[in-house]
């Protein structure tokens, strides 16, 4: 029984350090102006609310600084002193920076709590004198990366058969309200980030991600290859 709790403590270590990871790629990419106006000229439509695409770089640099907690206000790009989106919009833009806020204490608190846990535990294994600590952690990362792996496998296949419901769901997921319901020839916010714009920037989240998603398949083929039988070795040993 407690081989078989240490065995789940460190796989929850490693789903801890490695969603940190993510966590803090997820949080640079909601908040990265230059690939928000890229999206903004791609797939915005906002001729009939009057707002010029030349001025996109301008709405995505206020959105990104909002959401990054630098200002709390969103400025028109051609009246400082009128705000870009009405009252409800900035309400449900609010609640999106509180998720981003969520991101980056995962990725603080998450990354803390993951090298404290792997120093206590090298800590104690010293102490004891448990010489498989490495391959514990190893193996604990490998099935962390093997459990994202799958879910991470599950959320593509459904936004290829259908973003749309996948859409929806994050949405009555994340949000307590229906502020995010708005109406493209009326709501410039969704004027300028239609459905096409989030099938797209989750896309580029994606290739963002795929550095850690590289980290995982390695952890995983490593412990497969190497790591697995190395663990067996020690034990015949003793």
């Amino acid at each position: 029984m407690t081989k078989a709790l240490k065995k789940i403590g460190f796989v929850l270590l490693g789903l801890l350090g490695l969603v940190a990871l993510m966590c803090s790629i997820a949080a640079s990419c909601v908040t990265n102006s230059a690939l928000m106006e890229q999206g903004f000229l791609q797939y915005g439509s906002t001729a009939h609310l009057n707002l010029s695409p030349t001025r996109y770089g301008k709405c995505a640099l206020g959105i990104a600084n909002y959401l990054d907690g630098k200002v709390n206000e969103i400025a028109h790009p051609d009246d400082p002193a009128t705000p870009l989106f009405s009252e409800d919009e900035m309400l449900h833009l609010h609640d999106v920076r509180d998720i981003v806020d969520g991101l980056k204490a995962i990725r603080w608190i998450g990354g803390g709590l993951t090298l404290c846990g792997i120093a206590v535990a090298w800590f104690l294994a010293q102490k004891k004198k448990e010489n498989t600590i490495m391959q514990d952690i190893w193996q604990g990362f490998a099935w962390g990366s093997g459990i994202l792996f799958t879910l991470a496998a599950g959320l593509c296949i459904w936004a290829l058969m259908d973003f749309e419901s996948l859409f929806l769901a994050f949405h009555y997921v994340s949000f307590t309200n229906d502020l995010w319901r708005m109406d493209p020839g009326t709501d410039l916010m969704i004027a300028l980030m239609p459905q096409e714009f989030f099938m797209w920037y989750g896309g580029e989240m994606l290739k963002s991600l795929l550095p850690i998603f590289g980290i995982m398949l390695c952890l995983i083929i490593s412990w497969i290859k190497v790591g697995r039988k190395e663990t067996e070795e020690g034990k015949n040993t003793k």
